[in-house]
C-alpha cells in the first residue's frame, strides 16, 4: 500500500513538472542573443518550470513591436533592453504596469528612488532599470603623477576641477579633450531641481532661467577662455582642408591623437565609451562631474530598461524574468559573471555593465571586477544619481530640445546671445511643446489605463 501511494506521488510530481512548465519569450538585441540564451539557462536553474525563448527586435524596439502588432503576430512577454522612447509603447496599450509584483518585494528597496520611479506614469511603473551608464571624467593618472598633481578626491569640487585643468595646461599638455555637451550636463549637477539641458521632472518643465543652465555655460564659456585648455578647441578643418597646420597639429604633431598619446589630463565621456577607453596605453580612473558644495554630488547616468507586455498569458512568470534581469541579486550577478567570463585585456575587463540595484550582493561582487574603482565608488552612491535622459520617458523632448533650445545653445556658445537675455522666451517655447505633447500622451494613456482591466480579463479567461 505505501508503495503504491509513493509512485502515485512520484507520479502527479512528474505531471506537474511536464505539464506545468510555462513558456515565455522575450525580446533581444540580435548581437546581444548568445549571452541571454546564458542568462535564461541561469534563470530556469533556479526556476525550472519556465522556459525562455526570444525573438530578436530589429529594426529596433519600437519599431519590432510596431510590426508585430501590425502583422497581428504576439508581442513577446519581455523585451529585455531598450533606449528608446518609452511614452511610445506606453500610449499603445502594449506595456504591463508591474506595480502589483513590485509591492512588499524586499529586494525592491535596493533600486535608489530617482531610478525606480525613472519609467513611471500616473504612479504606475511601466518599466525597470536594466543598467546605467555613467557620464563624467577619465582622468590619466600617469599624466597626472609627470606633472606633479596628487590623485583628486572623487567628491571634488569644480573649484578644485579648474585648478587641475588649469595646472595641466602648458605648452606640452592641455587640461580635457573636449567640451561638447559639457553645459547640458552640467545643468543637472550645478541644481538640485533640474537635470539636462536644465529640466525640471518635478514640475515637468524646462527652467533655464532659475536652474542649472546659466550656471553651466558660464563654468563652460571660463574653461574654454583659457588658451589650449581644450585640446579639440584647437583644431581647425578649414585650415587643415587647405593643407595648413591648425593649432592642434602645432601643438601635438602632425597625425596626433592628444588624448591617446598621454597629452592631455581629462576625458569627457561615458562609460558606453568602454570598447576603446580600455584600449589605452595609460593608467586611468573615472570621475563623476565636479559639484558644488553647497549642493553635494549629483551622478549623472543613463538608465536603459525592461518591461513587461500587457498581452502576456504569463504575467507573473515574465515578472520573475524581468526581475531576474534588473533587481533580483541573483540575476544581477550572474550577468556580470557571464561578461567576466569573456576576459580581460590590457588589465581591464572586456565586457562589463554597471547595475541599477545596491544590493550588497552585487555590490560585493561588482568589487570584484577588473574595472575603474571610480566606477565601483559610484555603485555605492547609486542613490546620488540623476537621470540625464530625458528624451526616454518625457513626450515632445526631441522636438522641444532640438528645435527650440538646441539652436539657442548653439549661439550662445559662438557668442552671438547672452543666456539671460534669451532663457526665459526659449523656456517658454520649449514648455509650449512639452505641455502639449504632455496633453496628447494623457489621453492616450486615460484610454490605456480604462481599457487595461478589460484586457487582461480576456488573457486570463476571466
Amino acid at each position: 500500500m505505501k508503495k503504491s501511494f509513493w509512485l502515485i506521488m512520484v507520479l502527479l510530481v512528474l505531471s506537474v513538472s511536464i505539464f506545468g512548465k510555462v513558456t515565455i519569450t522575450a525580446a533581444v538585441w540580435s548581437w546581444d542573443l548568445e549571452k541571454y540564451k546564458k542568462i535564461a539557462a541561469e534563470f530556469t536553474k533556479i526556476y525550472p518550470d519556465i522556459e525562455v525563448q526570444f525573438v530578436v527586435n530589429e529594426p529596433d524596439v519600437n519599431g519590432f513591436l510596431t510590426a508585430q502588432v501590425a502583422a497581428k503576430k504576439p508581442l513577446p512577454d519581455v523585451v529585455v533592453q531598450s533606449w528608446e522612447a518609452l511614452p511610445y509603447p506606453v500610449s499603445q496599450g502594449w506595456v504591463y504596469p508591474v506595480d502589483e509584483f513590485l509591492k512588499n518585494d524586499p529586494d525592491v528597496k535596493y533600486i535608489p528612488k530617482a531610478l525606480k520611479e525613472a519609467f513611471m506614469y500616473n504612479n504606475k511603473t511601466y518599466a525597470l532599470p536594466e543598467r546605467l551608464h555613467f557620464q563624467g571624467i577619465y582622468i590619466n593618472l600617469d599624466l597626472l603623477k609627470k606633472l606633479n598633481l596628487t590623485k583628486p578626491p572623487y567628491e571634488w569640487s569644480v573649484e578644485q576641477f579648474k585648478l587641475y585643468l588649469r595646472k595641466s595646461t602648458t605648452r606640452e599638455y592641455s587640461g580635457i579633450n573636449h567640451l561638447w555637451d559639457f553645459d547640458n550636463v552640467m545643468a543637472a549637477v550645478l541644481n538640485k531641481n533640474t537635470t539636462y539641458w536644465s529640466f525640471n521632472p518635478t514640475k515637468w518643465e524646462f527652467d533655464l532661467v532659475n536652474g542649472g543652465w546659466l550656471p553651466a555655460i558660464k563654468l563652460q564659456k571660463e574653461l574654454k577662455s583659457i588658451p589650449g585648455l581644450v585640446s579639440d578647441d584647437l583644431k581647425n578643418d578649414e585650415l587643415r582642408n587647405k593643407g595648413e597646420m591648425d593649432d592642434y597639429q602645432k601643438k601635438f604633431g602632425k597625425d596626433a591623437d592628444a588624448f591617446r598619446e598621454s597629452k592631455v589630463l581629462m576625458g569627457f565621456h561615458g562609460t558606453w565609451d568602454w570598447s576603446w577607453i580600455r584600449t589605452l596605453p595609460w593608467k586611468f580612473d573615472f570621475y563623476p562631474l565636479p559639484l558644488d558644495p553647497k549642493i553635494g554630488l549629483r551622478m549623472p547616468v543613463h538608465v536603459n530598461y525592461a518591461f513587461m507586455t500587457s498581452t502576456t498569458k504569463y504575467p507573473k512568470e515574465a515578472f520573475l524574468f524581468l526581475k531576474f534581469l534588473t533587481y533580483d541579486p541573483r540575476g544581477v550577478v550572474a550577468r556580470l559573471k557571464i561578461d567576466n567570463a569573456n576576459g580581460v585585456e590590457n588589465g581591464w575587463n572586456i565586457d562589463w555593465f554597471i547595475p541599477a540595484t545596491m544590493h550588497p550582493d552585487v555590490v560585493s561582487y561588482f568589487d570584484s571586477l577588473k574595472i575603474p574603482d571610480g566606477v565601483k565608488w559610484l555603485l555605492k552612491k547609486l542613490d546620488k544619481a540623476v537621470r540625464v535622459d530625458m528624451w526616454k520617458t518625457v513626450p515632445g523632448w526631441d522636438q522641444a530640445t532640438w528645435d527650440v533650445i538646441f539652436p539657442v545653445s548653439e549661439k550662445v556658445r559662438r557668442g552671438e546671445v547672452q543666456p539671460e537675455v534669451v532663457a526665459a522666451e526659449t523656456q517658454e517655447k520649449a514648455n509650449k511643446i512639452i505641455k502639449e505633447a504632455w496633453a496628447e500622451f494623457s489621453k492616450k494613456l486615460a484610454e490605456v489605463e480604462k481599457k487595461f482591466p478589460e484586457l487582461r480579463k480576456q488573457i486570463e479567461g476571466k
